[in-house]
């Protein structure tokens, strides 16, 4: 319901801006050039300006004051909605992507369908809640991921043949995840748990979190058992909101579905590996098109 409603929206804005901007130019023009002119004649008697020089100097100026505001709601509607416009500072991705190499990401395709195997997504990471990640994906709602003999295994086949970056000796991870997906039941059973360099298990953790709410921010999972529908094994999620009530003793139906992400640079990037599943509501966007440097230009697979 959320896709389509999605969808909706964009189609609608979509089109307000193909038919204003291409078919019915005129009508948005007059009617900035009448907002303009009133504001001329508002300012002129305010400040008691007859200098027809000066009028025109002022009409001039709020002109290309309007252009500028139009080119910048414009430049926001399209990074916002559409293509946003993002770097990667680590060698997380390498060789895919080098740090400092910039590009678009396409901001629509996943209003209209799921992520797919492979595709490399930009999302809001879990872990600190404020930074944008680039992570390839790899586990899909529903599939059971493992990392074992250095190689991605999903559903117990190894994934993906053609990629060394995965079948190699820095690939390192933990025992067999279900990635969840919605509808799935989950609780928190154990955990070992650090805030500010020092260890809680749970019972400790939830006594701790009632005299400090605020330390949930602060939370570093060392271990822990989570488990989805009663009985399978899983990763930590990293949701504020959803891993308190976890802490709590809780047991939850989700919402989302979830993915497993991991970087190309297996050997330095803090993945999926690290702090788990990345939520659906999390994701931005799917990275298209680098665009610098620009011997680099090109699409990105």
């Amino acid at each position: 319901m959320a896709k389509i409603l999605y969808g909706i929206l964009y189609l609608l804005l979509t089109s307000f801006l193909v038919y204003y901007l291409f078919f019915d130019n005129n009508y948005l023009n007059n009617r900035l050039e009448d907002f303009r002119e009133n504001l001329v004649r508002k300012l002129t008697v305010k400040f008691e300006i007859r200098e027809k020089a000066r009028i025109k100097r002022i009409s001039s100026f709020l002109d290309w004051v309007q252009t500028i505001l139009i080119a910048l709601i414009l430049v926001f509607i399209i990074q916002y909605f559409y293509l946003g416009n993002y770097t990667v500072p680590t060698s997380s991705m390498y060789p895919t992507i080098k740090p400092g190499e910039r590009f678009f990401a396409d901001k629509v395709s996943y209003k209209f369908r799921e992520p797919e195997r492979g595709e490399i997504l930009v999302f809001k990471e879990p872990f600190l809640n404020k930074e944008r990640y680039t992570k390839r994906l790899i586990g899909l709602p529903g599939e059971t991921v493992q990392i074992k003999d250095n190689s991605v295994h999903i559903n117990g086949v190894s994934y993906p043949a053609d990629r060394d970056y995965y079948n190699s000796n820095t690939l390192q991870g933990e025992e067999a995840w279900k990635v969840p997906e919605k509808g799935d039941s989950i609780k928190l059973e154990d955990g070992l748990f650090r805030i500010k360099g020092y260890l809680y298990p749970l019972d400790l953790l939830r006594e701790r979190l009632k005299e400090e709410p605020g330390l949930l921010k602060e939370i570093f999972i060392v271990r822990s058992k989570f488990v989805l529908n009663g009985n399978i094994s899983t990763g930590p999620i990293y949701d504020r909101d959803i891993l308190l009530k976890l802490i709590n003793g809780e047991e939850l139906v989700l919402d989302n579905d979830y993915y497993y992400v991991l970087g190309d640079n297996s050997g330095n990037s803090l993945d999926s590996r690290y702090w788990g599943f990345v939520s659906e509501k999390r994701i931005m966007g799917k990275m298209m098109f680098r665009f610098w440097p620009i011997k680099e230009i090109g699409t990105v697979k």
